[in-house]
């Protein structure tokens, strides 16, 4: 339970620190904003909870290699948009690495070593609802790059800061 206290907490940290990136272009954010690009289906460039909900269940999908429905650290960890490169790039691989060990512990609710596609949609819908700032049900480009966990922990991790 402490582990999981000390993560939570660490993890809640890097929306301050992200938030302070700033929005040059970079290697980390290009990344994130083709990402976003693949999943908003709206010609106002928004992404509803249903659209971002489908692209995470194909991602679990694709994840889940061994169609175990359930994906372990090493599947979580191995597949990859391409953040990994970006870290590899800008010599950032062990914090990198570390940011995708946080990731699957919150996700992980039951702590068993297995994100199952329950608490991968449970987290899915969560973390919708945390960037979605001004809780209008879409997300807009600006939401997913500032306010998803994936692209604070990531890019936060990728940056040093």
């Amino acid at each position: 339970m402490k582990m999981l206290t000390a993560t939570c907490a660490l993890l809640l940290a890097v929306p301050a620190t992200a938030m302070a990136q700033s929005d040059a272009s970079t290697p980390g954010r290009e990344l994130a904003e083709l990402i976003f690009g693949s999943i908003e289906g709206n010609p106002e460039g928004t992404a509803n909870i249903g659209e971002f909900v489908n692209f995470g269940q194909d991602i679990f999908v694709s994840m889940d290699y061994d169609d175990s429905g359930s994906v372990d650290t090493k599947e979580f960890t191995d597949w990859d948009f391409g953040f990994n490169f970006v870290a590899e790039d800008a010599g950032q691989n062990r914090a990198y690495e570390t940011a995708q060990k946080i990731l699957f512990a919150i996700w992980d609710h039951d702590a068993d070593g297995q994100i199952s596609r329950t608490e991968y949609h449970k987290s899915m819908v969560s973390d919708f609802r945390r960037a979605d700032t001004n809780d209008d049900a879409f997300l807009t480009r600006d939401e997913f790059l500032s306010g998803y966990v994936i692209n604070l922990a990531y890019r936060a991790a990728i940056t040093g800061q």
